[in-house]
């Protein structure tokens, strides 16, 4: 299917801000990308690469919301739960980074952390993006008889495993960190497993309060 004007600006936008970070990403790199014309890209987006670099932001969070999804239906036809899902959702996040052919790219959401003209605007809609995340974690995790802190505790790992692993292989120019954050996960459901085992009611999950909780 066609995409529209703004629909190709926006995956044109995600796409090089992940390849390229936001400072790099030049208008007429996206202009080029999409194929359209700027005066196209102000009539949709009036602020520019700003206002196009959080509604790629918003994108690629839905992306991820879908993925969240994908992996619990996935779980729940294996007959698993939640922390089978988290680990199908770290799967599939890996596999986007191999998909994409190269693993140094950055996520759009650590685009917004880098400042430019608008840092602390982009700091407040990562954290909007981050809430939605957790919506979904609870949403999905009381689908399988979680409670709202055990579910977003739950993913809250999974991304600090992925985003953790993601960062370090930047750091070591190897992808090897990224795929531990798989085996990590793994980890975590056999320790949780365990503890249920052994009738123990401190969940595997810190309780620390999370300042957006």
């Amino acid at each position: 299917m066609e995409h529209s004007t703004y629909q190709k600006l926006i995956i044109a936008a995600a796409d090089l801000l992940r390849q390229k970070g936001y400072a790099a990403t030049g208008i007429s790199d996206i202009l080029k990308q999409a194929n359209v014309t700027r005066g196209s890209l102000y009539h949709h987006f009036p602020g520019g690469k700003s206002d196009l670099a959080v509604a790629a932001a918003r994108y690629s969070c839905s992306q991820l919301v879908r993925h969240i999804e994908t992996a619990c239906e996935v779980a729940r036809a294996r007959g698993g739960d939640f922390l089978d899902a988290m680990v199908e959702l770290c799967k599939r996040i890996y596999q986007l980074f191999e998909e994409h052919g190269n693993w140094r790219f950055m996520t759009v959401s650590a685009t917004l952390q880098e400042g430019g003209e608008r840092n602390a605007f982009f700091s407040n809609e990562a954290r909007s993006l981050y809430t939605r995340l957790k919506c979904k974690a609870v949403e999905e995790g009381g689908k399988f008889g979680l409670s709202e802190r055990d579910s977003f505790m739950a993913l809250r790992k999974a991304l600090l495993l992925v985003e953790g692993g993601w960062m370090l292989a930047r750091v070591v120019d190897d992808p090897m960190p990224l795929r531990s954050s798989i085996q990590f996960m793994e980890e975590e459901k056999l320790i949780y497993q365990f503890r249920k085992q052994l009738g123990l009611s401190c969940p595997a999950f810190d309780f620390e309060i999370d300042p957006l909780f």
